[in-house]
């Protein structure tokens, strides 16, 4: 039944949207290149076709995580959810004095289409805006739900974030989203990606509603009758919170919760508060919602279903952090615990907790990142040559890039994609000329993000492949 549903599932997705081939490697053809530069490789190279997505993975983490398009679900009286029109959900809740909304998403368009289907439910006025914290997704729609009087709420930790995310690091940023929704180098798609990018706008921009109220620790505020709680809980990131209704039991989690195993760690951002993160599903589970809401996918209806899957998902990321620190501890070094840090077993079996977005290798090299330094005592590292220089040598060593990439063809035939991503990186580093190198790579990176099971895996490596065909052109 379940490769029935995908395969469904798979055919829904071939249907929303499709990208052509846009480089001059499409088709199968041999590449021979005279050297352009000293060093460079003469091999000779059949570029294979593009690679095939595979929906069945790719497409299951994206449903889990967004969903097909754009839907209102009606949580319990009053409180309502819109999920499915941009990255991010965005969440209302209708008092007898105006409207409460949480979180705004990353688009002012997709928060317009939003709030239409809101004002179908009520036509009142928006009272109140609440962030849960100052990830772009959750923040950039916000002008579309400005209105007089409007009061606009998020921590005071919410003003240094965004200032760090949109000002201080801001062109960065944006490279690193762009990066991560597989958008570097778009022209250079070979794939046909028959789904839709998740993203409705450019995320990391300081475009947004300011907060009105900032507030320390914990906040509350009544409108209509209804009661609203903020708690400041630290996890996807420093300045996240989370909404409580307590009348109603209502649960706004933001991003502390999702249908993943938690992104503990962004390869390309700083690192995140796990044991804070940690403490922060302590103190929701202490609450007992009834209702738990959260900030991407699908929210989870019953005291019972919340509780266990609130507490598999504490106990999963504190195995994860706690077996990270014991490495640590050990004096093992980050690539150790990597190959050493598993989630348990007995998680395996909950939907919630697949690597649809967060995977447990990423999230151990993001403990060590904000745990200890980065020196592994070995001595190799304390002061290193450039990979350049080492990586000279090694192409001597071998008998030339022609050696070294003929290798990697042949691993790349034989499906062994990541070695081969590692040779040609090696022919590179010691002349990034080598064109030939860069196609190579280019093509066993595009493999490996047509089968990735994560949305983030697919779109690093679909970003690093078009950065190399940009490359080997």
């Amino acid at each position: 039944m379940k490769n029935y549903r995908l395969g469904i599932l798979a055919s829904g997705l071939a249907l929303i949207f499709f990208v052509s081939s846009c480089v001059n490697f499409g088709k199968q053809k041999t590449v021979t290149r005279e050297p352009a530069a000293p060093g460079e490789s003469r091999i000779q190279y059949q570029v294979p076709a593009p690679a095939k997505l595979n929906l069945v993975t790719l497409g299951e983490a994206l449903l889990a995580w967004r969903g097909l398009y754009g839907k209102m679900d009606k949580i319990t009286d009053g409180v309502y959810l819109a999920r499915g029109f941009a990255l991010a959900n965005v969440a209302m809740i209708v008092t007898k004095d105006g409207l409460v909304i949480i979180d705004a998403t990353e688009s002012v368009d997709a928060a317009k289409e939003i709030l239409d289907q809101f004002k179908k439910i009520s036509n009142q006025p928006v009272k109140y805006l609440i962030y849960t914290h100052g990830h772009g997704d959750h923040t950039q729609g916000s002008p579309a739900f400005n209105s007089p009087g409007l009061q606009v709420i998020a921590p005071k930790a919410f003003l240094d974030f965004v200032k760090f995310e949109t000002v201080l690091t801001g062109p960065y940023t944006r490279l690193a989203r762009k990066t991560q929704s597989g958008q570097a180098a778009p022209e250079y798609l070979r794939m046909q990606v028959p789904i839709k990018n998740p993203l409705r706008a450019e995320v990391g921009t300081s475009e947004m509603l300011m907060p009105t109220i900032t507030f320390e620790g914990h906040y509350q505020f009544e409108l209509g009758g209804e009661k609203f709680e903020l708690f400041q809980a630290p996890g996807e990131t420093p300045d996240a919170i989370f909404i409580w209704m307590p009348e109603k039991r209502v649960l706004f989690c933001g991003d502390n919760y999702y249908k993943s195993f938690p992104n503990l760690s962004s390869p390309m951002l700083g690192p995140r508060p796990v044991a804070g993160w940690i403490g922060s599903l302590e103190k929701m589970i202490a609450l007992k919602p009834a209702f738990l809401v959260p900030g991407h996918s699908a929210e989870i209806i019953g005291e019972q279903e919340i509780l266990e899957t609130l507490t598999n998902y504490h106990d999963a990321v504190k195995s994860v952090y706690d077996q990270t620190l014991a490495c640590i501890n050990q004096g093992k070094n980050v690539e150790q615990a990597v190959a050493e840090v598993k989630l348990p077993e007995k998680f395996a079996q909950y939907d919630y907790l697949h690597q649809y977005y967060g995977r447990v290798d990423w999230c151990v090299r993001g403990i060590y990142q904000g745990t200890i330094g980065w020196y592994d005592r070995t001595g190799t590292h304390l002061i290193p040559n450039s990979f350049s220089y080492s990586a000279r040598e090694l192409v001597r060593l071998a008998g030339g890039a022609d050696k070294i990439l003929s290798r990697a063809i042949e691993l790349q035939k034989a499906g062994e994609d990541q070695l081969s991503v590692e040779l040609c990186e090696v022919v590179i580093q010691a002349n990034p000329d080598d064109k030939t190198a860069h196609l190579i790579k280019a093509v066993s990176l595009e493999r490996l993000a047509a089968n990735a099971t994560s949305i983030n895996q697919f779109g690093f490596y679909s970003s690093a492949a078009q950065l190399e065909f940009q490359a080997a052109e």
